[in-house]
């Protein structure tokens, strides 16, 4: 990434990496959103209806990404929808949906993902 000259308080900037794909392709990340967690819970009820206790099962980590597709990009294969990613960065991470844009500027691919901690 090309540095950034700042004037006044200074910020962090820029998704801050470049990422390539199973392929020879690149993808430059143009944004990155860290969307929270998929929770999966159970909540107990007193005999009256008032919750007492939640009890939390499962905690996966979700993330959006818009990328930027090079010349040999190939996000079908590297972002499958409905499967574990097969992108190398992301071997853990359930593509929820990755669909591309295509316009007269460059080829776009915006992905979210949530974290399983298994792989394919």
């Amino acid at each position: 990434m090309a540095a950034v000259d700042q004037i006044g308080q200074s910020l962090l900037v820029g998704a801050g990496t470049i990422s390539a794909g199973s392929g020879s392709g690149v993808y430059i990340v143009e944004s990155r959103t860290d969307s929270g967690y998929d929770v999966q819970f159970d909540d107990i009820d007193d005999q009256d209806g008032a919750l007492v206790t939640r009890i939390i099962l499962k905690r996966h980590e979700k993330i959006h990404l818009d990328l930027i597709c090079g010349l040999a990009a190939a996000p079908a294969t590297d972002f499958p929808e409905g499967s574990i990613c097969a992108h190398t960065d992301f071997s853990t991470w359930y593509v929820e949906a990755a669909p591309v844009t295509l316009t007269a500027s460059a080829q776009r691919v915006s992905v979210d993902l949530t974290n399983l901690g298994i792989s394919a």
